[in-house]
């Protein structure tokens, strides 16, 4: 993880994680969702940039970005507590991106295991977080020891109706 530090992010930052959110959907969602929702993307920048810069000063939400010496924010977790019934107790990760040069170098998983570090100390045991079915970063959410519960959803991505499936974390020590 050379020249890379994983920080809170602040308010300044939410001009920069929209970038990572439209391009880590364009690399990692190509073949799994509709090419002109994904390529509409970038026309929806003003959205992401305003909802970031809400999500970034909720006091109830967790953010962390990775932050790279050379390209500025290249990666981000963001999760709270469950919104699910019957996950309520537990750590929710409703999100995490890496821009695909970025990935297989440990980033991602140092940026899990702070927002789950900071998960336990508020006194979660057990995280969650659903994603997209045939996602390939559902091997990284097994090898960090997420386990498939049985439990799948449908969620509207665009006009699309997405097969979903929860992952879940018995603990959130990694």
């Amino acid at each position: 993880m050379d020249g890379i530090i994983i920080r809170k992010a602040t308010f300044q930052d939410s001009a920069e994680i929209p970038n990572v959110h439209i391009n880590s959907w364009r690399e990692a969602y190509a073949g799994l969702i509709n090419e002109e929702f994904l390529n509409d993307g970038p026309l929806f920048f003003k959205k992401r940039y305003e909802l970031w810069r809400k999500i970034t000063i909720n006091s109830e939400q967790s953010t962390f970005i990775a932050e790279s010496d050379e390209h500025g924010i290249v990666g981000f977790i963001n999760g709270t507590n469950g919104r699910d019934k019957g996950f309520e107790e537990c750590a929710e990760v409703r999100c995490l991106y890496l821009l695909e040069k970025y990935q297989g170098k440990k980033i991602g998983f140092h940026l899990l295991k702070i927002f789950f570090n900071q998960h336990i100390e508020l006194g979660f045991k057990k995280g969650y977080l659903w994603v997209l079915k045939n996602n390939p970063s559902i091997s990284f959410y097994e090898c960090t020891g997420g386990k498939f519960n049985e439990k799948e959803k449908t969620e509207k991505v665009g006009r699309q109706l997405l097969p979903h499936l929860c992952y879940e974390w018995e603990s959130l020590k990694l």
